[in-house]
This record gives C-alpha cells, structure tokens and sequence, in this order.
C-alpha cells in the first residue's frame, strides 16, 4: 500500500499548489475536480486543505484534499492515478472528519462529488461506504446558437430594466434576493455578502459579467451570472452560465427567460470557445428552460454520502 504524507505549508501557500494542481486536473479531465464553494471556504477557514505528498519534504504534491461542513473533496494529480493515491488520500480525509465529527454536538453525514462520468471516483467512493444521494448535470450550448444582440434588449417590457452590477449600488440586494431564489440550494442559497465580495475578488470576475434585473419601480427581481474564463497561453474563452435565479416573489412572469436570453447575448460578447452551465439533474423545469435555449446534457455528476457507521450512529443518538 503505499503511504502519502500530510504537508505543512503556509495557507496562502497551500491554496496556491492546490489551485495549480486542480488547474492541472481539470486540463485533463474537461471538468472541474473542486467547487469553488469549497475553495470558497478554504479561504474564510471554514475548511481544511491538505495537501499529499510521497516525500515529507514535499517536492511533488500528488493529491490534494479539502474537509469541513460535512462535506470532503479530493483530487489527484492526473498522472498519479491507478496506484493507490487516491484511496490513501480519501481514507486520511475521512479519518480528519470523522475526528472533527467526534467533538461536534451534531455530527453530519459526510459528503463527497464525483465530477463528471468518473468511473475510478465512483469506485473509491463506493469502497470507502459512500452511496450516491444527488446529481448534477453539466449542459453545453454551441456557441454559434447565442444571440448576437445587446443583453439589455432582452428585457422587452418596458416595465423591466436590465443592468449591470455595480458593487457600491447592488451588493446587498444581489444577495438577499439570491438568498431567496436559491432558499432550498445547499451552495449557492448559502452566499453571504462576506462570501460575495471574496468571489468578486476571483481572477474570473467581471462585474459586466452580472446582469441585474429591476422593475420599475427599483426593486431587484433576479439575476444572471456568468463565469468567463480565459486560457492564459491561448487566449481562448470559456463561459459558464454560473446562476441564474429570480426572486420568488416575481415567480411566473417569465423572468428566468429574460435572465437566460440576456445572459446569452453577453456571452456572446465574449466569442467564446464553449458555453456551458450546471443544474440539479432533479430540477426538471431549469433543465427544460435551458433545452429549449439549445443546450443539451454534456455530462453527469454524482454527489454521494457516506453510509453511517455504527459508531456515527451512536454519536448521533446519543
């Protein structure tokens, strides 16, 4: 079997090796292996990142891991699989949360994603007692389906106004009305405006990029959000449909597709090289709307949990 060591770094330093070895995997893979959730939560300290290493001096990182709120993340450097890196790493991951489990006055039941169709991740999970619990769909656009107008034309009703974000004016109102739009989300309904504004400072950002609808009289009815990236060497661009959420006050009168539509227009902007987004496999009517937008299923996640074990059990009856 082979033994991984647990490395020491500077914080700063950590989530720097953690993000090139993501980056890495998700080069190889064509999806991302970690949500930016979790990094999320690394950087407020919410969640422990460990890095894996074969030498305790570190030269080569080979795996990298994040644990905390119930939920435990793994990736290994691509090619370092086949041999034992990732069982080792997901058993001393379980082992640090079932540690951290054993203090708290209410253990959860751990979490894990397999991203995309992965086989192998699926495997591992299965073995250490995890069962599948929720998935996710990726869906892709061809990009010469978008719309080649100016986004705030989406926004036909002269009663609607769309626009773009600006910090100073629509920070608060961005997130309680995406508090309400995404209630039942386990991620994206639990954006706080301490998480917002480190988001914003994701190299990814561009407040042009946050489409704002309002009605006329002011108040926020949703937004549509996309996450534009650019291949550094090639210059080439990939976008993402992040979120698009509608205040359920407003719910039936179309707005979701006024977001879409406008959303569309702005990715268009970019002339992007793939258009993607994510949804809940379970959420029949996003996963309607956006077919309907051209976009078909690209791949499938699973999120899986951890069967509980008798001695969980005990702590949670107890």
């Amino acid at each position: 079997m082979i033994t991984l060591h647990q490395l020491s770094a500077a914080p700063d330093a950590a989530l720097t090796a953690a993000r090139s070895l993501i980056a890495d995997a998700t080069a190889a893979d064509g999806q991302d292996p970690v949500s930016d959730q979790a990094l999320l939560a690394v950087t407020q300290g919410q969640r422990e990142l460990t890095l894996f290493a074969e030498s305790p001096v570190g030269e080569r990182i080979v795996a990298a891991g994040i644990v905390g709120d119930g939920e435990v993340d793994l990736v290994v450097r691509p090619e370092e699989r086949g041999r034992g890196v990732g069982s080792a790493a997901l058993a001393a991951l379980i082992a640090r949360a079932d540690e951290a489990a054993a203090s708290a006055e209410r253990p959860v039941q751990l979490r894990a994603w397999a991203h995309g169709d992965n086989p192998a991740a699926e495997a591992l999970l299965l073995g250490a007692q995890f069962v599948p619990v929720r998935s996710l769909f990726r869906m892709a656009l061809d990009p010469a389906l978008l719309p080649h107008t100016a986004p705030e034309r989406a926004a036909t009703d002269p009663a609607l106004a769309l626009s773009r974000f600006d910090a100073a004016r629509d920070a608060a109102d961005w997130v309680r009305v995406n508090a309400a739009a995404f209630a039942t989300h386990p991620e994206q309904g639990r954006i706080t405006e301490a998480d917002f504004a480190l988001i914003r400072e994701e190299p990814w950002f561009d407040p042009e990029d946050l489409l704002l609808l309002r009605d006329n009289d002011g108040s926020l009815l949703g937004s549509a959000w996309i996450k534009t990236v650019r291949d550094t060497a090639s210059g080439a661009v990939e976008s993402e449909l992040y979120a698009v959420g509608v205040d359920p006050a407003s719910a039936g009168r179309g707005l979701g597709r006024v977001l879409l539509n406008a959303a569309l227009a702005r990715m268009a902007e970019h002339s992007p090289r793939g258009v993607t987004l994510y949804v809940d496999g379970d959420n029949e009517r996003a996963v309607k709307l956006y077919e309907t937008a051209g976009f078909t299923i690209d791949s499938r996640s699973r999120q899986w949990a951890r069967r509980a074990t008798d001695d969980a059990s005990a702590r949670m009856n107890a």
